[in-house]
């Protein structure tokens, strides 16, 4: 910006009312081609300011803000608001992996997603529509819909869901699920991995750096679960986890690797802090926007729904609607993929088999989620991959703030009771 006036990448010029504030590293041409993308070219940018977005605890890798926008177009003043998800400058292997695996899905599959689903005759995801017309991988900068206009707001994350907002995510996920299906179904094998290579990105296989870090989280933190088990003088439960940690990476591993014919394009990290709802005048949820891409993959299917059942449920609630939730999901998928006169490739039981197959994965992750999801904002700990002994660090610190949490946190023992109820059923069955 100079002397009032600005060029952005398009070569218009735009007069500016007001001061303006840069609080985030968002830069002026990334806005203009924000605002021409989604109001056109001839929308001239007027003035704009950054706005935090999150509170602490709320998001745990990306600096958010939100861009608020004053425009003229057409004679007519008018307003809009981005959000704006800004790579943090830690030279982190991790930051590196999961800003450009939500990048590309938003820039480059997204767009064949809902390709798909319109041809079928469907409403495309209920996904945040992406603000970029081209991406480069120098860019550090993912512009998105602001969704708060429309209604749309965070659950209270320390209250598990219930069935009726778990049913629109579900719907959700077997809509995302069947477009991948319906892109596969058109794609020669193994091309989807080799033209998106993020697809095949994990902690365990990205970088060395990560490998160690992902293992000491893990371990580390299913050692944090036997020390809570022995706080609330459940030795069972405590020696469930104990022996379960040195095994756990490996279990992930498999559970994570390719399972034909339920491998999809998946989430990767659905829970409640990614996930919004819409609600209707008498409060009950009508709508769901699922966020954050930062871990999707292709995988079973059954990742995506073990990771968010057992993060976001209670299990007494879950168990007892497990394959009445799981029955929604598959209508959804079918509904999709028989649109586009596609077969499915699986029955209902064969989800819920596959579902059961992969349980270990919602029993691992639902138990780092716990702390997570209880803990005030002022315990939230800000998670990035420096080094092995960082992330021991990491996991040591949050380990004394979350046996803390057993004696001044009056939902931590309950939540533990219920998923020590997930813990036995498991344990009964294997």
């Amino acid at each position: 910006m100079t002397d009032g006036q600005t060029t952005d990448g398009g070569g218009v010029n735009a007069s500016y009312v007001g001061p303006q504030t840069n609080i985030a590293g968002v830069t002026e041409a990334r806005v203009v081609e924000a605002l021409q993308h989604d109001h056109g070219q001839d929308a001239r940018l007027l003035s704009w300011s950054c706005h935090d977005f999150t509170n602490k605890g709320d998001n745990y890798v990306a600096a958010i803000t939100s861009v608020n926008v004053n425009f003229s177009k057409d004679g007519r003043d008018e307003e809009a608001t981005y959000v704006v998800k800004i790579k943090q400058n830690r030279n982190s292997d991790f930051d590196n992996m999961v800003f450009m695996k939500e990048s590309g899905f938003y820039t480059q599959l997204l767009p064949l997603l809902n390709a798909e689903l319109t041809n079928a005759g469907m409403a495309p995801l209920r996904i945040p529509r992406c603000l970029h017309s081209t991406w480069h991988e120098s860019q550090s900068q993912l512009f998105l819909e602001d969704l708060r206009p429309l209604g749309f707001k965070l659950y209270d994350r320390r209250k598990p869901l219930c069935p009726r907002h778990a049913t629109l995510v579900l719907q959700e996920l077997g809509r995302l699920h069947a477009a991948s299906l319906l892109l596969q179904s058109r794609s020669p094998e193994g091309d989807l991995e080799s033209r998106f290579p993020f697809l095949t990105w994990e902690m365990f296989n990205y970088s060395e750096k990560i490998k160690t870090a992902f293992r000491v989280l893990i371990t580390g933190s299913l050692h944090t679960a036997s020390l809570l088990a022995e706080a609330v003088e459940r030795e069972d439960m405590r020696a469930w986890f104990e022996s379960l940690g040195p095994r756990a990476v490996e279990a992930l591993v498999q559970v994570m690797g390719s399972s034909p014919p339920f491998d999809v394009i998946g989430h990767g990290d659905c829970w409640i802090n990614n996930i919004l709802f819409r609600y209707d005048a008498q409060g009950q949820p009508v709508e769901v926007m699922l966020l954050d891409f930062q871990l999707c993959r292709k995988a079973s299917l059954a990742v995506d729904l073990n990771y968010f059942l057992f993060s976001s449920m209670a299990a007494a609630e879950r168990n007892d609607k497990l394959e009445d939730l799981l029955a929604t999901y598959y209508a959804a998928l079918r509904e999709v993929v028989e649109a586009a006169r596609v077969t499915v490739p699986f029955a209902l039981e064969e989800v819920i088999a596959e579902f059961y197959k992969k349980t270990i994965l919602g029993l691992i992750f639902g138990t780092l989620a716990i702390p997570a999801l209880l803990c005030e904002a002022k315990e939230a700990q800000e998670f990035t991959v420096a080094s092995g002994e960082h992330t021991h660090n990491y996991v040591v610190k949050k380990r004394e703030s979350v046996l803390k949490m057993v004696k001044n946190n009056p939902l931590m023992r309950p939540r533990l009771m219920s998923l020590y109820e997930d813990v036995k059923l498991y344990a009964a069955n294997t």
